[in-house]
């Protein structure tokens, strides 16, 4: 997550851990910290205070709400994505922040369109470098690849928003999104256009399924939702968390040697998940549910006494009856063959 996030994120969950829990909050194991944030889209001032009360890291400006209001409104307590359509405009955005005060840099993300070097080289140009937020809208995998990797190199570059008008578009395929974690940049969605929102809906369904394709934010029109969502992600990972720790207390020294592989590759799983900090709800309940059955089968007899006892499954036998089938088909054809020249 981008560092300005992080620094209020920390803050945040240090004092809630010491008003809830007191001084024995130190003796329990530190939770890691979620790395799932938003953006709200808002339309007025009161929109703001309520993206702000329900916990929202960033406004989008829609409707007639100009960015001296937004901005007075957010108060520095919540940050503020303008749009530059071109560097034209973002010329013009960025003497309007400067008009603010300086201090403004440090609140507004800009977000330009264009290509990423031609944004990047324009902030570069500014004294005072401004914060970006990068937008491509597309469906090719070099591109999309190109442009993540490119913006990443910029140093005030806060995190890359990918976007398409195809359900199934190379945006939405790991093989594009590992670039997020590769570059160490936050990728971001948003449901602003429809028409690019690869045909989801802005409702929890869509937002655990682009959390689990690699997005870790999501900028929603409807941010008290996306903030209850936020609790019930928050609440499975808490519950996936018990079952590691319970998993880890198993004596296996008297388990089937086959149930602890699958015990092992199950707390394997979860563990991992655990450590990525933004999974969807779903993956950590199926990572939950697998792990708590290979906890409870260590002690079932599967009917293998040694691991990697050979097993005999309906692919196997299929494939053992085709040979057979083969080998003896050559043999009836030779034989006749043989019989005629005989």
């Amino acid at each position: 997550m981008h560092k300005y996030f992080k620094a209020v994120f920390s803050a945040v969950l240090a004092a809630a851990i010491m008003l809830s829990f007191g001084v024995t909050a130190f003796a329990q194991e530190e939770q890691k910290e979620s790395e799932i944030w938003f953006g709200a889209i808002c339309r007025t001032a009161e929109d703001i205070e309520s993206a702000k009360q329900a916990g929202a890291n960033g406004v989008v400006l829609a409707g007639e709400l100009d960015l001296a209001q937004a901005y007075k409104a957010a108060n520095g307590e919540i940050y503020v994505i303008a749009d530059a359509a071109d560097i034209n405009e973002a010329e013009s955005l960025y003497a309007q922040v400067h008009e603010l005060g300086e201090d403004a840099f440090e609140n507004v993300f800009f977000r330009v369109k264009g290509s990423a070097s031609k944004v990047i080289k324009w902030a570069e140009s500014k004294e005072t470098k401004p914060l970006l937020l990068g937008i491509y809208t597309g469906n090719i995998y070099f591109s999309a690849l190109s442009f993540v990797n490119r913006f990443a190199k910029y140093t005030n570059a806060v995190a890359v928003q990918l976007q398409t008008g195809n359900q199934d578009g190379v945006i939405l395929h790991n093989s594009v999104t590992f670039m997020f974690e590769k570059v160490g940049k936050d990728g971001v969605f948003s449901f602003e256009n429809t028409a690019k929102s690869a045909k989801r809906t802005d409702t929890a369904r869509s937002w655990d399924d682009l959390i689990a394709r690699g997005y870790s934010a999501i900028i929603t029109a409807y941010p008290q939702d996306f903030a209850e969502y936020l609790k019930e992600n928050s609440a499975e990972y808490n519950k996936l968390t018990e079952s590691v720790s319970n998993a880890k207390e198993i004596d296996i020294t008297t388990a089937f040697p086959n149930r602890v592989s699958a015990y092992e590759s199950a707390l394997e799983a979860a563990e991992a998940l655990l450590a990525d900090g933004s999974c969807a709800i779903y993956e950590m309940a199926d990572a939950r549910a697998v792990l708590d059955e290979a906890v409870a089968n260590l002690n079932v007899d599967d009917g293998k006494k040694v691991q990697g006892d050979f097993e005999i499954t309906p692919g196997r036998a299929a494939w053992a009856l085709f040979g057979v089938a083969l080998v003896l088909s050559w043999q009836i054809y030779f034989r006749k063959k043989w019989g005629k020249k005989a």
